[in-house]
């Protein structure tokens, strides 16, 4: 009989083993989805799902509406400075210093984990409350008023007349009430009457300084092209750039001509908008050296030159857009744990000295020996 109990006691354990180790092995699926967030300019950002049961390979992607290219988390450092991601590979990712440009971004988690591979819904980023913009009501004051006035009006007049006149009045009556009666009400309440009429502001924002305001004869107004405009009504403007335009943005909607432009027009504007653009910058193979465009070089641990001319061992400094510079660490020692370009990745590690060609403002950095420590 002991023994039969036994045996009965080790079958049962072998099944809750099995039963876990399917449970385990079974196609984990989200129980809560991601959802669309928004948040201000340099602002902080969070996106979290939930699954089944506990899953190890979790990598977040984002998508550039754009280009259609497609960055996990810990790569979307490399492409936006000063934005810091935390959490990449966790259920719940944070970023941190959020740019303007990933506005529209599209966001979505996968899990690789047992064989399965799960992708979340896809959901999107928002810079400003941009996706909020077509939303907003129109002004209510010209629905609000026709409401009001005949429902006051029909209630007290044909009160009064039909006990005197039945026959004659109901049908002149009304007439001369319905003609005479909103006049003595528009009189009565002028300030609402005036503040319809007054005129819509409406606001025409940019990502660049590149906006003018055309008059009705569609010439440029103002001397100089701003980052934003406001005018009254409806208004005409032009976009120019001094690269090539892609692409652009109008309150989260994406307009692509069939080849680049250097400037279009956009007419008849009656609502507030918002622009982003996408501009074609040469590479670094092609750039042509360009004093008109800058390029401010910071240099921590190391200091660089402008092999072409200019600086010689400067930590901070201004050079033409396309210009190679050399790299070089203030000690071998700190060079062998490479250097930190943006605040991606360290690179170049055992290097003394390196040489990149600038296109944009940067930030170098030699990675300290305590930092790596600190991190093992």
């Amino acid at each position: 009989m002991k023994k039969i109990i036994g045996l009965i006691l080790v079958l049962c354990l072998v099944l809750s083993l099995a039963c876990e180790a399917f449970a385990y092995a079974a196609k984990p699926q989200f129980t809560k989805q991601p959802e669309s967030a928004t948040t201000d300019k340099k602002g902080t950002v969070v996106f979290s799902v939930k699954t089944s049961r506990k899953v190890y390979a979790i990598t977040w992607y984002f998508t550039n509406p754009a280009t259609n290219e497609t960055f996990s988390g810990k790569q979307l450092p490399k492409q936006f400075k000063g934005l810091k991601v935390r959490n990449p590979n966790s259920l719940k990712i944070t970023l941190q210093k959020v740019p303007e440009a990933m506005h529209g971004w599209t966001v979505y988690c996968h899990i690789n984990d047992n064989g399965y591979k799960v992708d979340s819904d896809k959901v999107t980023l928002w810079v400003y409350g941009l996706e909020q913009t077509p939303a907003e009501p129109v002004p209510e004051q010209p629905a609000e008023q026709p409401a009001e006035q005949p429902a006051e009006q029909p209630a007290e007049q044909p009160a009064e007349q039909p006990a005197e006149q039945p026959a004659e009045q109901p049908a002149e009556q009304p007439a001369e009430q319905s003609a005479d009666q909103p006049a003595g009400q528009t009189a009565e309440n002028g300030e609402s009457d005036e503040t319809e009429l007054l005129p819509k502001t409406i606001t025409v924002s940019s990502t660049e300084k590149f906006l003018r305001l055309l008059d009705d004869a569609g010439n440029p107004v103002g001397d100089k092209p701003v980052s934003k405009l406001e005018f009254t009504d409806a208004g005409d403007i032009l976009i120019s750039s001094e690269e090539e335009i892609k692409s652009w943005t109008i309150n989260g909607i994406r307009i692509e001509p069939a080849s680049p432009v250097r400037e279009f027009r956009l007419l008849n504007i009656t609502s507030d908008i918002s622009l982003s653009f996408n501009i074609i910058r040469a590479t670094a193979a092609t750039a042509q050296l360009d004093d008109s465009r800058m390029c401010k070089v910071t240099c921590k641990g190391c200091t660089f030159s402008y092999i072409r001319g200019g600086y010689r061992n400067a930590t901070e400094g201004e050079v033409p857009a396309g210009a190679p510079i050399r790299i070089i660490a203030d000690s071998s020692k700190l060079a062998a744990y490479g250097y930190i370009i943006n605040g991606a990745e360290p690179e170049y590690q055992g290097m003394i000295s390196i040489q990149i060609t600038v296109t944009e403002d940067i930030l170098i950095e030699v990675k300290k020996p305590e930092q790596t420590d600190a991190q093992e």
